[in-house]
């Protein structure tokens, strides 16, 4: 047998052989290592792939397992559990229901990591521990500050309110902005400027077309796909509705919620119908229409592909996806970013938008909390307040381009064009009264953004759909926050009993959670009654109608 038939043969046995070898050598360390009697383990699990985080989690890791090991003279293992974004979900929820579940979970993908009733079921309130100080701060700046005090927000959007001492510990924050390709940029339109208004960006998506077609060249404007037509539609959308919003915001939350935009409906005070929604849906098919063909049926890693092989000049992502983006693209070009500019000087869109929306309510994200089966509640809390220092936070969110949280960490150059935009106009308008409302406006929203259906039409669909299930998706919506609120005084009585037979208060703090349940209740009983009352007014009142 030759050298050559012999490696045909036999190279594929070979390979198997090897990877099975790894793998059993792999699981036998593992076992070794992270069960051994002297070892502590805790297990942290997220859905990161993003270039560079898992390296940066591991030295925060890394230097804390020292730490605890000169500090106590004990050895323990935080041990990393990187899942993709398609299987979050089953691993998380699985694991939750099963008692499986690691120390530290990321909160969000899974049901079980992000509805109320699941997180009260299976994480802890980490309330007492955030109104003490960190004691990593000892010696800064950040010294003998309530723990929650120390992140850019006071963690007020970390905060559960349903569920009072429920919180989230973040890491990092983040933006969305424009990336584009630097050299094409410059050489198809000559100059480094970007566009500083949205006719401005008409101007320069209609030159990148003109570009690629007198040279032969499959160039275009954007990469899109569903993900980034999203993250335009959010941008470019709401800041139409920002008048709206403040005739609309009945209980002045700066925000209008699904039964508080119903009831303004139901009272005549907007229309899908309207030149204001007819407006932002024409502005969004204008921006979509420089994607690429067949974006709509494309991924959010076919339109990077896109990008990274400078067929498109331009795309839109988080800040999250920055390293990863300039390392794809490392050699070949440079990247830039800018913000997604606003039609406040266009001369049909103006009316409407007087600015874009602001960043200053931005949120913490890379939300870990904490699993309430874990036996090492302790250390989970210990290694996030030693991950959250100033210079820890700031040292992992600069190896990878993203914005820290903890007051008073810096920012690097590269970090500065995603530096939160303070100013804007704050608010949300949510229209989903109903799931058919929400199936199937959503649905047709994007057959408007590939110019399959005209905003008119759209228009029409939605407002048969809201208005044929609009009642009965009140009502659920009713009950459901009647329930809460049920839950709620369950929790008082709770409290309550405790503390009349003189049952133990380890933590000092139940007169505490007794006025915030207070509260919660009366806030939310209000709301529930008086928007009950309202709809039964407008249920009346059509009845009487002829």
């Amino acid at each position: 047998m030759t050298l050559r038939k012999f490696f045909q043969t036999y190279v594929g046995v070979a390979i198997l052989l090897a990877s099975i070898i790894y793998a059993m050598v792999r699981v036998a360390y593992n076992e070794a290592t992270y069960k051994a009697p002297d070892v502590t383990t805790i297990r942290i699990c997220h859905w990161q792939l993003e270039a560079g985080f898992r390296d940066a989690l591991q030295e925060l890791i890394d230097e804390y397992e020292q730490l605890h090991l000169k500090r106590t003279g004990k050895k323990i293992r935080v041990m990393q559990l990187p899942v993709s974004e398609r299987g979050y979900s089953q691993f998380v929820n699985t694991g939750l229901i099963g008692g499986t579940a690691p120390d530290i979970i990321e909160k969000g993908f899974a049901k079980g990591a992000t509805d109320p009733a699941y997180t009260a079921r299976f994480f802890s309130p980490l309330g007492q521990y955030l109104d003490e100080p960190n004691p990593y701060n000892a010696g800064t700046p950040l010294e003998g500050v309530p723990w929650k005090d120390t992140f850019f927000d006071g963690l007020q959007a970390a905060y559960d309110r349903q569920l009072l001492d429920h919180y989230y510990v973040p890491f990092s924050m983040f933006t969305v902005r424009i990336y584009y390709n630097r050299d094409l940029y410059r050489q198809i339109l000559g100059t480094d400027r970007t566009p500083a208004s949205y006719q401005e960006f008409l101007d320069v998506c209609q030159r990148i077309r003109e570009h690629g077609q007198s040279k032969g060249l499959p160039i275009v404007p954007v990469a899109g796909s569903k993900y980034q037509g999203d993250l335009f539609r959010r941008r470019y959308e709401t800041p139409f509705l920002f008048e709206l919003i403040s005739q609309t915001d009945d209980d002045f939350t700066g925000s209008v919620d699904a039964m508080e935009s119903y009831l303004a409906y139901r009272q005549g005070r907007w229309s899908f119908e309207s030149p204001r929604f007819m407006a932002a849906w024409k502005c969004m098919l204008e921006v979509s229409k420089n994607f690429q063909d067949g974006w709509l049926a494309a991924q959010r890693d076919d339109a990077v592909f896109l990008f990274v092989q400078s067929r498109a000049v331009m795309t839109a992502s988080g800040s999250w996806d920055a390293p990863s983006i300039k390392k794809q693209v490392a050699g070949q070009f440079e990247v830039g970013v800018f913000d997604f500019p606003m039609p406040t000087d266009h001369p049909e869109y103006s009316k409407f938008v007087a600015g874009p929306a602001t960043e200053a309510s931005i949120k913490g994200g890379i939300p870990w909390a904490i699993c309430r089966q874990s036996r090492r509640q302790e250390l989970c809390v210990d290694f996030l307040r030693f991950c959250t220092t100033r210079a820890k936070n700031e040292s992992f969110n600069q190896s990878i381009t993203w914005l820290p949280v903890v007051l008073g960490a810096k920012l690097t150059p590269d970090l500065e064009p995603f530096r939160p935009r303070i100013e804007g106009f704050v608010g949300d308008f949510q229209t989903d009264i109903s799931t058919p409302v929400k199936m199937i406006t959503e649905g047709n929203r994007w057959s408007v953004l590939s110019d399959r259906m005209t905003p008119e039409q759209y228009a029409v669909k939605a407002k048969e759909v809201y208005e044929r299930t609009g009642a009965e998706g009140f009502q659920e919506k009713l009950v459901k926050d009647g329930r809460n609120n049920r839950n709620l005084e369950r929790i008082l009585a709770s409290q309550l009993l405790l503390q009349h037979i003189g049952a133990p208060d380890p933590n000092g703090r139940r007169d505490e959670k007794i006025g915030q349940l207070l509260l919660a209740i009366q806030e939310f009983g209000h709301k529930v009654a008086v928007r009950q009352a309202q709809f039964e007014a407008l249920q009346k009142e059509t009845e009487r109608k002829p």
